[in-house]
């Protein structure tokens, strides 16, 4: 029987539940545990390579070793030290730590890092003879440290660096990027893995450098978000399964091919060329068939066909130090627009206040809370109706 593992999955904050969901789809069982930021789950090593490769939503996958009490720096140390670091730390390779939290006796992240990279040269100094060296920016194996409450979680982090950094190439980004991770978690709320299965199209008619569309195009076509990586933490870790790794690379890679025969209908634009550009740009670079105009949104008339899905996440003045009143105005055009031209769509905005949520003029069905960085947000879903609007003015605004 296949050793279990302990797995936590890291992701932005109002995440969870989508997060969860995620990966029990991907691992084919319900999630067990609900974290603050995070998502746990156990099972065979197998298991954290699979959503490693697969998830879209977290920010980290991390492979746990050891959690202990540690109220204090040399509790810390010694916790760490009781890890067989020489089964996780191969002779030549780097490490490097990321520490995150404090406590009463540890209120300084960098002075945990640096005792837990004491611990650990060490313990594999004593074993082996030798000291490993550290490398910051292009670790073999990276290790996560997490305190809390006096209680810390030591971990491997199985990609290496943020998941969010996609494969195959990357994109360029313009002014005020929206992480990938945060995109897909959006497109996941909304209901597009569901919606691109039934040949829904998806709309982002403010795409900027074009996160959203491009994560639903890559969604609709089922391929791994990671799998265009050229590093991967799991690969240099001691404990690493190649077999099961081999095998799921290559499953990705058959399922991607796959995907490649879908239609998929997804559509971007936005006021700025410069923006559209990039967004054209970078979905040729990724290869992916996303149709990007120059479109004001208050001008823009929904693709031929049934409706969709309107996905989009517009400029809010604590983002990009807008004028607060033209912010509104603006959020109060996109409601005119919606109501007159997308008929029978559902739109799903990413608002930065409840002020603004509430300047389109109409009615939410959901609210989801979401933090971009460290700004609070509201995933708001509008379904727009059917029927069409009588006379000129904006009847609908309360």
């Amino acid at each position: 029987m296949a050793t279990s593992h302990r797995f936590v999955a890291t992701c932005t904050r109002g995440a969870e539940e989508v997060l969860a969901a995620e990966i029990s789809a991907i691992i084919g069982r319900p999630v067990a545990k609900l974290l603050r930021g995070a998502v746990g789950f156990e099972g065979p090593v197998a298991d954290g390579y699979r959503v490693t490769l697969w998830t879209r939503l977290a920010s980290r996958v991390l492979l746990v070793l050891r959690a202990f009490d540690a109220p204090t720096g040399d509790a810390l140390y010694e916790g760490v030290r009781a890890i067989p670091w020489q089964e996780h730390l191969g002779r030549g390779r780097t490490l490097a730590v990321d520490f995150v939290g404090t406590s009463e006796s540890l209120r300084n992240s960098k002075f945990g890092a640096l005792r837990t990279k004491d611990a650990i040269v060490d313990r594999i100094r004593d074993a082996r003879g030798t000291r490993p060296s550290v490398d910051l920016d292009r670790p073999d194996v990276r290790v996560n440290v997490h305190l809390r409450d006096d209680y810390a979680t030591v971990a491997i982090d199985l990609a290496g660096s943020p998941l969010h950094e996609r494969g195959g190439g990357g994109r360029r980004a313009g002014e005020a990027p929206l992480k990938e991770t945060l995109a897909a978690t959006i497109l996941h709320g909304a209901g597009w893995p569901e919606a691109a299965a039934e040949g829904l199209p998806l709309v982002d008619p403010m795409c900027g450098a074009g996160t959203i569309p491009l994560e639903g195009a890559a969604i609709a076509l089922d391929q791994a978000p990671a799998l265009g990586r050229e590093r991967w933490g799991l690969e240099r870790w001691g404990g690493h399964d190649r077999r099961a790794w081999r095998h799921l690379l290559q499953e990705a890679r058959a399922r991607a091919d796959v995907g490649r025969q879908r239609t998929v209908h997804v559509f971007a634009s936005d006021s700025d060329p410069r923006a559209a550009g990039r967004a054209r740009a970078n979905a040729r670079r990724l290869d992916l068939p996303v149709q990007v105009d120059v479109c004001d949104m208050r001008e823009c008339e929904p693709p031929p066909g049934m409706p969709g899905l309107l996905v989009t996440n517009p400029p809010y003045g604590e983002r990009l130090g807008d004028d607060d009143e033209w912010v509104v105005g603006l959020y109060r055009g996109m409601g005119d627009a919606l109501r007159r031209r997308w008929l029978g769509w559902t739109a799903w905005i990413l608002a930065g206040s409840p002020k603004l949520s509430k300047s389109f003029g109409l009615k939410p069905a959901a609210r989801i809370p979401l933090r971009n960085g460290p700004i609070d947000c509201r995933l708001v879903k509008i379904p727009i109706s059917a029927k069409p609007v009588e006379g000129r003015g904006p009847g609908w605004r309360a």
